[in-house]
């Protein structure tokens, strides 16, 4: 007992399926369906198979294989005529359906199935012709673009040039990279309509002609802003990053939306085009752009905390204020209380100075450090000028004045008092951010790299500079995007004599450093076992982080590095602390739970270390 559907492609019916809605007229063919009298297994020889698995397909092009592997899916073995008839039917159809794809617009499938205690199917394939692009060209239903545009959509036909198969995707990527160009040369309205195909069965060839609907040029008008009470409709202005009478194009609106996210004023941001208005010299016609905005409340309060074994606990608080002045401006104050150190922050931020991007911070600060290297109270104020260079990369330059009160572990010892020093240093910056979460990076590229250079007064006078660079990069593993490689590199050196402020020296060891040692531990020590800072700095760390569900991950990780008492890097001295850790994953970030242990213990190490805090660790 055997069964048998036939499943021929039309030359009409396959281009307008694939090619969405096509006009095809075919020369000497033949419409009807082709239909055995007797079932194709038959007539080949054709056994099919009644085992699990892809359903057999015979006379395939070699070319296609791979591609209806990654189409097909496993079935089970039929138990009935009925269900190895349907599993064939439904190979048929996804064969078709590739064929034509890939430009065999008059290819012939027949799907098998038969049997009595076992019962096997198949799919039998005669390809046909491969049909090729014979010509392409633009026809423009209504306005015309100007020439230069045109010139331009032009060489973007370039993938259909004449002899190459007619295949469905690249028509189709085609027709959305016209209408694509067209919008960015400032049609915004700029729409297709279905690709008209001629295609000639007893030569296998396709003529296109794609239709486009370019509408009118636009250029910006006006900007039309509703929804604002805090704000100063001039801030908006100032955010445009189009100049008058420049052509409308979806990446500077975009951009526009980008921009008033970015000030963190708004809780919603509605940008779009208003109706036509006069045309111009140009001959655009200048389009309003309308603005819905919702803001957020001026104010906000968080409090934030931290604990490890070697560094103790922390607390910390923000109280902020936004838009200040109605020109987005911020005033913001953080307090610190914790084991190692107690600090109050208050910055003052006015953006977009001069021009968008420019931001100008003033800072104010009280600290007072209490660690097993130092002990040091201070203040300093602060001003830096940061500059958006690229979507990437930002620059700034920056100032500081202050005093600080230092006690070293050496003086603490021996009971000879505090070093009054003065300090005025400057900052150059730049940073590389490539990541999109900077509480949770998946992929990408961080960079940063500072100067600051420094001159001391008082008890102790030297000049003195320190440069400093960091590098993190994340991936997927193995392809798979909840398992995520990161590694990150620290360098850093100190210019000059001798005697540069505690907290401008570098340390190592303890939870945003080498994990598994005590804080700041794996750094220089003098000839009597004091720890001392160092004038150099190798870190280097990796991490694999599993997230298993929404809210739950796990961390293993390895870390290196160490302080060194010299400019060259201390690679002989370098230390290796190892662990594991849990994620728990919140809508604002990830906390971090980690427990690591020294792989380079000494006396006096502890055999392990716990650090939780919110984050990444990097």
């Amino acid at each position: 007992m055997a069964s048998s559907t036939g499943y021929a492609s039309r030359a009409h019916a396959v281009l307008r399926a694939v090619l969405a809605a096509v006009c095809l007229v075919l020369a000497g063919s033949d419409p009807a369906l082709a239909q055995d009298e007797q079932p194709p297994a038959a007539q080949t020889g054709q056994r099919g198979s009644s085992e699990a698995g892809r359903v057999p397909v015979e006379g395939l092009p070699p070319a296609l294989s791979d591609p209806l592997k990654a189409l097909q899916r496993e079935e089970p073995k039929p138990e009935t005529l009925f269900e190895a008839r349907r599993q064939a039917e439904r190979a048929a159809q996804i064969v078709g359906t590739l064929l034509e794809s890939e430009g065999y617009y008059q290819a012939d499938v027949q799907s098998f199935a038969g049997g009595q205690n076992e019962f096997s199917r198949g799919v039998i394939v005669t390809s046909g012709p491969l049909f090729t692009y014979v010509s392409r060209k633009i026809k423009y239903l209504g306005a015309t673009p100007d020439e230069t545009t045109q010139l331009e959509l032009e060489t973007l036909l370039a993938p259909l040039e004449p002899g190459v198969p007619a295949r469905a995707a690249p028509v189709i990527e085609t027709g959305d990279a016209l209408v694509r160009r067209l919008r960015q040369a400032g049609y915004p309205d700029a729409d297709q309509s279905p690709v008209d195909a001629l295609a000639d069965a007893t030569s296998g060839t396709v003529e296109l002609t794609f239709q486009l609907k370019p509408g009118i040029r636009a250029s910006f008008g006006a900007l039309q802003v509703t929804g604002l009470s805090l704000t100063d409709p001039d801030f908006i202005q100032n955010l445009r990053p189009w100049k008058d009478g420049e052509f409308v194009t979806p990446q500077k609106v975009d951009e526009f939306r980008g921009r008033l996210a970015e000030t963190g004023l708004f809780a919603s941001a509605a940008v779009s085009l208003d109706g036509s208005g006069q045309p111009g010299a140009d001959g655009s016609v200048p389009r309003n752009i309308d603005i819905a905005l919702r803001e957020r409340e001026r104010q906000t309060v968080a409090i934030g905390g931290s604990a490890s074994t070697s560094e103790g606990v922390g607390v910390n608080a923000l109280w902020e204020m936004r838009n200040f002045t109605g020109w987005g401006d911020r005033v913001r104050v953080t307090g610190q209380i914790a084991t190692l150190q107690r600090r109050i922050t208050t910055t003052y931020r006015l953006p977009h100075i001069g021009k968008y991007g420019r931001n100008l911070q003033i800072g104010a600060e009280v600290e007072d450090f209490e660690t097993t290297a130092f002990d040091q109270t201070g203040a300093n104020v602060s001003a830096t000028l940061e500059e958006q260079l690229s979507p990437r990369v930002r620059g700034s330059l920056g100032v500081e004045l202050g005093f600080a009160s230092i006690l070293d572990q050496k003086a603490r010892i021996a009971a000879v008092g505090r070093r009054n020093v003065y300090i005025a240093s400057g900052s150059a910056t730049a940073e590389y951010v490539g990541v999109r979460d900077i509480l949770d990076p998946r992929d990408g590229i961080r960079a940063r790299i500072a100067i600051e250079p420094g001159v001391t007064y008082g008890d102790t006078n030297i000049l003195f500079a320190r440069i400093s660079g960091e590098a993190s990069f994340y991936t997927e593993l193995f392809g798979d995007e909840n398992l995520i490689g990161a590694v990150r590199g620290r360098l850093g050196v100190i210019a000059g004599p001798d005697g540069a402020p505690p907290d401008r020296l570098f340390f190592a060891g303890g939870g945003g450093s080498v994990r598994g040692y005590e804080y700041q531990s794996v750094s220089p020590r003098d000839a009597t076992g004091l720890l001392v800072g160092g004038r150099s700095l190798v870190e280097i760390s990796g991490e694999v982080r599993w997230r298993q569900s929404d809210t739950l991950g796990y961390v293993a990780f390895l870390d290196a590095g160490a302080a060194g008492s010299n400019v060259e890097p201390p690679l002989d001295a370098m230390k290796l602390g190892a662990g594991v850790g849990l994620r728990y994953y919140t809508g604002f970030g990830p906390l971090r739970a980690d427990i690591a242990v020294p792989l380079n213990k000494e006396d006096g190490d502890a055999d392990f270390q716990v650090y939780i805090s919110i984050g990444q660790a990097f």
